[in-house]
């Protein structure tokens, strides 16, 4: 590997650049990764620190993350942004399955009112996945944390331990904040971080260094199991 990371500790390193540079530097093999979980831009319009959120460079970064993330991995899962990207979505890079996370009712509104979850694209699947295509975590405040659009540990924590086991390498092609560092940090995964941004890429430095976490530890305690009680168990905990 010819790429210096810009952050490391063991089981954990964070590379600055853009994902199409950097991702060729890394060597991996076709489905080396067994799980990319990503937050990409929106294409709302969101001031990002070294990005231009239009439209168009959201289809343009979308095309490139999808064609990498399925040469690379077993399994991707990642918004799709907005309910209206569904229609060029579907034309352009079609997830073999939709998920739903549910947020509770943030106040966000919706063509109809409330807009209370957001469709998360999978493609591919990791050897013996077995979850349900919906769950619960409920957003977080974020005081403190530099970025215009962060998710909760609890978000990639789900996710990261429904679809992989201890020691699986997730990589996140859009890492933003570090929110799924902390998560593979605290699930004992292996974790690859690229993030265009500097001053983003510094905050999950900081934030890996200091271990602060949105969820307190025992919210950190997702079921192992795959049951429906499990989940139960899991949502009233949170």
């Amino acid at each position: 590997m010819g790429l210096n990371p810009y952050y490391s500790e063991p089981g954990i390193d964070i590379y600055v650049g853009k994902f199409q540079d950097v991702m060729p530097e890394l060597g991996l093999k076709e489905k080396e990764i067994d799980l990319v979980v990503t937050d990409p831009p929106y294409g709302v319009g969101l001031k990002y620190d070294q990005y231009q959120d239009t439209k168009e460079n959201w289809e343009l970064l979308m095309l490139d993350l999808v064609r990498w993330s399925k040469l690379l991995s077993k399994m991707t899962i990642m918004p799709c942004c907005r309910i209206a990207s569904l229609q060029w979505i579907y034309t352009n890079i079609a997830p073999d399955w939709l998920m739903a996370w549910y947020k509770g009712s943030p106040g966000h509104r919706s063509y109809i009112g409330f807009n209370d979850w957001e469709p998360l694209l999978v493609y591919g699947k990791t050897r013996g996945c077995n979850m349900h295509d919906y769950f619960y975590c409920q957003p977080d405040t974020f005081k403190g944390i530099k970025h215009p659009c962060p998710k909760p540990v609890g978000w990639s924590a789900w996710l990261i331990n429904r679809a992989t086991k201890e020691g699986d390498l997730v990589v996140n092609p859009c890492m933003g904040s570090g929110t799924c560092a902390l998560a593979c940090k605290k699930l004992n995964r292996r974790f690859i971080g690229i993030e265009m941004s500097e001053a983003y890429a510094q905050v999950a430095a900081d934030r890996l260094r200091q271990e602060i976490l949105p969820l307190e530890p025992e919210q950190m305690e997702i079921p192992a199991g795959n049951d429906q009680g499990d989940f139960e168990q899991y949502v009233s905990s949170l």
